[in-house]
């Protein structure tokens, strides 16, 4: 059967995703702003925000910027520090106090010059540099706005990925489904040879059976070996899984949010192979069958990262 045409793979939208920008002087000259937005795979979608204190109000805003989104775990967290002025040095005393212990136990095991200042202040860890974040302040429209705009540029990266993976998503798609409509071309040509052989297997061993009986017309019994002879072929399993690689290639041309329609196509090719392996009463067809389920599991296994 043929199958559509292969549509333009940036269509399809990866549940997957990062993106992480910073602003200096946002939402205030003093402070500076960072963004990150991380995204996972998810049966539906679930977004966890994690915002300084005082800044829930703004997850309507945020949420808003996200409606393009449809599945996936998406946690967005924001960092809001200070300035560069705010930067103040500090003293690790317990390392300091660790070391002179330490100084201390081994003073009688070798020679040692005294313990200095300058010796302290050149190990790491000893001088430590902490900038304190923004305490939270009175809501500010304009810093609100500043905030949010910001965060949609971040959007607009975490989008931009997710669809550069997505379009890689549906390269390998397309190529498994094509995968999947070849070998279903061959378990075609195996199932139609297991057909005619098992009318004859069949003819053969009931011939010698129906010796000492009252003869049976030849018409009836051609009849009855192409009734078990049918329950042995596969044709509407093989006509059922070309048209799921039809419907999976109009999925992907459609794009959008169609991972859980392409699940349910992935059980649905699963579905079909099982029944095909069932029905298998010859070696080729078995083959055919196993390379059938390989790739249809390739193929599920790909869909779990779809939109």
């Amino acid at each position: 059967m043929p199958l559509p045409s292969a549509a333009a793979p940036s269509a399809v939208a990866s549940m997957t995703g990062y993106a992480r920008l910073a602003a200096v002087g946002c939402p205030t000259p003093a402070q500076t702003a960072t963004w990150e937005i991380r995204a996972v795979n998810g049966r539906g979608l679930d977004i966890r925000f994690r915002l300084p204190h005082g800044l829930d109000r703004l997850e309507a805003a945020l949420r808003e910027r996200l409606k393009g989104c449809q599945r996936g775990t998406i946690t967005v967290s924001l960092d809001l520090r200070g300035s560069a002025r705010d930067t103040a040095l500090t003293i690790n005393r317990p390392l300091i106090d660790e070391i002179v212990a330490l100084q201390k136990s081994l003073g009688a095991l070798v020679d040692q010059s005294p313990l200095r200042l300058t010796d302290l202040l050149g190990v790491r860890g000893v001088i430590e540099s902490q900038q304190a974040e923004a305490a939270p302040t009175e809501p500010d429209p304009a810093e609100d706005a500043a905030l949010v705009d910001l965060f949609g540029k971040a959007v607009e990266q975490f989008e931009a990925m997710r669809r550069a993976e997505g379009a890689k998503l549906a390269t390998i798609l397309h190529g498994q489904v094509d995968t999947i409509a070849t070998i279903t071309a061959q378990a075609r040509s195996a199932a139609e040879a297991q057909t005619h052989g098992v009318a004859e297997r069949l003819h053969t061993r009931l011939t010698p059976l129906l010796g000492d009986t009252p003869p049976v017309p030849a018409e009836r019994l051609a009849q009855e070996i192409a009734l078990l002879a049918q329950k042995c072929d596969p044709s509407e399993e093989l006509d059922r899984l070309d048209a799921h690689c039809a419907a999976a290639k109009a999925l992907l041309a459609e794009g959008g949010a169609i991972g859980r329609r392409l699940d349910f196509l992935a059980q649905e090719f699963n579905r079909e192979a099982n029944t095909l392996m069932s029905k298998a009463a010859d070696l080729l067809v078995t083959q055919t069958g196993l390379a059938l389920k390989t790739v249809i599991e390739q193929f599920r296994e790909q869909v779990q990262n779809v939109e």
